[in-house]
This record gives C-alpha cells, structure tokens and sequence, in this order.
C-alpha cells in the first residue's frame, strides 16, 4: 500500500508540474517531457499486475484491485486531486471551452449560432460585452458545429458564468461519470478495477479535459452509461443515452446500430428507437421556432450541418494513415478514408462485435483514418479498450498513442505567431511509428482466436475476475443473470 501512495504523490506531483509548464508557456520540451514522464508511475503500478497476468491463461490477468479497495481508493484520490490541480489554469493548449461559452451566450442571448458566426454584425452587443471570451474565440467566420444538446449544456452553465474554469469544472462532472461508467463495466467482465488507473492516470484525457476542456467528456459519458446500460439489460435507456451522446458529439450516434444488432428482441430494438427519438427531438425543440423555419425545415437542418460538411471537406491536421492515402490519393483520399472506415464498421456490425468492443475499434480506427486527429478525439476509443486487455494490440496501441499524441502539439509551441502550422515528418513519425510497430507486433485482431479461453472469468465473491475457470457473465446482450459458455452453444448462439 506505501508504495502505491508514494507513486500517488509522484503522480500528482508531475501533473502539479504539468500544470506549471502549460501556464507558464515553457515550450514543447516541458510540456512532452512531463506528459511522458506522467505515464512512469501508471506504468509502474501497472508492471505488478501485468507480471501476475502472464502467468493467467487466456492473457487477462489476475487479481482485483491489486490488493485491497484502499488501493483503488488512492488511485481515484491521485486522480481526482490531479485534476482539480489542473483546473485551476486557463486552457492553454486549446480555445474550445471559449467557444463552447461564446455560443453558450449566443443561445443564452437568443441568438441562433448556427446561422450567426462569431462575427455576424448582430452579435456586436454580446462582443463588446464579452471581450475576454472574444479574444480566444478562432474561426471567427464560420458558424456553429455542436449539436443542439451540446449547445443547450453551455448555454445552461454560460448563462451563470462566462469563466472557462466552470466550463471546465462541468466537464470534469462529466468525466466522473465516464469513470463510473467504467468502473461498472470493468466489474461486469471480472477484470480488475486497477484497469481504471489506465484512465485516471493517464494524461491524455487529463490534459485534455481538467487542462483545456473539451466537450468529450459529456459526449463520452452519455454514451460509456448507455453501453453499461444496455449490458444491464436496459435496452431503452442505452438507446437514449447513445442518442444523445450523437446529440452532444456526433460520433456517438455510431452506436445506435450496434445496439440494435445486439439487442435480442423485437420489443428492446422497439425501445431503442423510441428512446433515441425523443433524445434526438427533445434538444432539437428550442432550436426549432417559426422563425427559424422561415426557410424551411431541409434549410434549417442544412444550417446544422453547415459547418460540420466545412469541416469534413477541408480540415487536415495531425493526421497518421491518412496522411498516406492522400500521398497516393490526392483529393480523392477523403471519400476513400471516409469508405475504410465505413467498410470497417460494417465489418464489426455483420461479425456481431459486442456494442462496447465495437465503439472502441471503431473509435481506434476513426482516429488513424482521419483527415483530423486532434489528441483529444482519442478519448472515444480509450475507455472501451481499456475494457480489452488480453486483446493486446489496440489496448497497448491505444495507451502507447495517449502517450505519442502529445507530438502534434509541436508545431504549437514552435510556430511563430502569424505563420501556418506545419506537422513535420519527425513530429509524425514519433506519434506514429510506435503505435504501428506495436498493432503490427501484437495483431488487431489476435484476441479473437482466443475468445474462448479469454472468457473464462468468474468473480471472486467481490466482483472481480481470476481467469481458468469456465464460466463467463453474457454481458454483451443483457442476460439478467449471465450465461455460461456452454449454455451459449446449446443455445446456438456464438461465444461471447
């Protein structure tokens, strides 16, 4: 127990440090430097655990917490305290939050942020009003991008205050519901609730979300409590809470279909769909006034996407595979990008991969096919790998690229004000490279051929898991009480 309170304190000593650097603009050298230097004592609490589960069959190690709930209770206090030491700054790294508060007030004001840009002449009133979150708001000429829910929660929390630190702080709410959401999930597969270090400690999610405060930490946790709640036999409520995490982000809608391929029953998909459309109409409602219809409905929702289809055609930035496709593609890399992807998910749909696993690669994928790949949208695939630790090439892949992604930060500290951003191939290859080696190594797909002897896991009375045994929880379609493989075959239904 001393030893994990002393990599504790290490922790947040480093993310104290963190912090200074960022605030204090010490350059790219502090800022890597100490990013990587926060993974030492993840790793090092980690290195037990691992040792204990080579010796497992099946590749999922042992154990529970690695010792006792204590354990666990520490780990969540390092991370918790490391965040709040974070949240204290100004956002850095990135003007998100400003904007999210900016068109926070737009709603606020009773004005339309997706037909009126930042600096649409009826805004001018608001402008001088808030000059401080004018002078960090960018892109000043395009129109809003976040979906009407995402747009409702600023509104709700700018209407009080325009300071990005409460902006940050709701985030960070939100967050703790991702860590529930994971916690949960982790106790449904009898893996270890010490995998929730590999979350709490890792700094991507903690410079991303306590440090700059990105909205996908709502959008994440919406959809991480819709797949804990569909493996709890809630059909309804997944299906709702999946919606309206596309409501917040987009990307979340991309689990509606794999819920409703997993659900079972006609009456759950019927649930599904119900409780999705109210999460989608119910945001779209304030938004939806006659005077916002005065063109039309196919208008107003063009509006919507405006910015969106702006962003899909013309953004490029710290991409990793696409940067390859459009070498030997050109400007028909976007559709053929958009098509992999695409064809990838449908893969994962007509194999039947479990909704949670499915959103974790395709999350993955998503990140490495993308024409933008801000550190930041990894967040939707870490959690859900984490999830998968005998599946070794997108778990390591996964966490060695929360790592690595700190690289596209470079061009940030290095490029002179006033100058053009650009990526170089040393800073692309280190986020890169790494990663590659280690799905190469390892096999994106090895897992599979062990599924069998992976699900081997019970509990231990105090829901954590030993592997060799030979019963496994089904809690990829909502069984109530669990079935065995066996049971499964007889049924003839596939393992899990």
């Amino acid at each position: 127990m001393g030893w994990v309170a002393g990599l504790a304190l290490v922790h947040v000593v480093l993310a104290a440090a963190l912090g200074w650097a960022l605030g204090a603009g010490a350059g790219f050298g502090w800022h890597a430097g100490l990013h990587a230097a926060l993974c030492v004592p993840l790793g090092l609490l980690a290195l037990p655990w691992f040792r204990r589960g080579r010796r497992g069959r099946g590749g999922a190690p042992a154990g529970g917490t690695g010792g006792s709930g204590s354990v666990l209770a520490v780990v969540v206090a390092a991370g918790v305290v490391s965040r709040l030491v974070l949240l204290a700054g100004a956002p850095v790294l990135s003007d998100d939050v400003y904007r999210v508060i900016w068109e926070g007030r737009v709603v606020v004001s009773g004005g339309d942020p997706w037909a009126q840009p930042p600096d649409d002449p009826g805004l001018a009133e608001l402008r001088d009003a808030h000059p401080e979150v004018r002078a960090r708001v960018g892109y000043w000429m395009l129109p809003a991008i976040y979906p009407p829910a995402h747009q409702l929660f600023a509104a709700a929390l700018a209407a009080f205050s325009t300071d990005a630190r409460v902006m940050k702080a709701a985030f960070l709410v939100a967050e703790g519901f991702v860590v529930w959401a994971l916690f949960g999930l982790l106790r449904r597969r009898g893996l270890p609730d010490l995998l929730l270090a590999g979350y709490l400690w890792n700094p991507l999610p903690l410079t991303e979300i306590a440090g700059s405060g990105h909205g996908e930490a709502l959008a994440v946790a919406l959809l991480a409590l819709g797949l804990l709640a569909f493996e709890r036999g809630r059909p309804g409520l997944a299906g709702g809470l999946a919606a309206l995490s596309g409501m917040v982000k987009y990307a979340g809608f991309a689990a509606l279909p794999f819920l409703l391929r997993a659900a079972r029953r006609r009456r759950d998909r019927a649930a599904m769909l119900l409780a999705a459309g109210a999460a989608v109409v119910i945001p779209l409602l304030p938004f939806l006034g006659p005077e916002r219809l005065a063109d039309g409905f196919l208008a107003r929702f063009a509006e919507f996407g405006g910015t969106l289809v702006h962003y899909a055609r013309h953004w490029q930035w710290g991409e990793g595979l696409f940067a390859l496709l459009a070498a030997a593609l050109g400007a028909a890399a976007r559709p053929v990008a958009f098509g992999l992807l695409a064809g990838f998910g449908l893969a994962l749909l007509v194999r039947r991969v479990p909704p949670t696993r499915a959103m974790g690669w395709l999350a993955g994928a998503g990140f490495l096919l993308a024409p933008t790949a801000h550190p930041w949208y990894l967040l939707w695939a870490l959690p859900f790998l984490l999830l998968e630790p005998a599946r070794r090439g997108p778990f390591f892949g996964c966490l060695l690229l929360s790592l690595t992604a700190v690289f596209s930060y470079g061009p940030f500290w290095t490029t002179p004000p006033g100058e053009a951003w650009v990526f170089p191939l040393g800073l692309r290859l280190a986020e890169y490279l790494p990663v590659a080696l280690v799905l190469i190594g390892f096999g994106w797909f090895a897992g599979e051929r062990s599924t069998r002897s992976e699900a081997a896991v019970v509990g231990d009375g105090e829901g954590r898991g030993v592997p060799g045994s030979e019963a496994v929880v089904d809690v990829h379609h909502g069984d109530a009480g669990g079935a065995t493989v066996q049971e499964r075959e007889k049924r003839g239904e596939p393992p899990v």
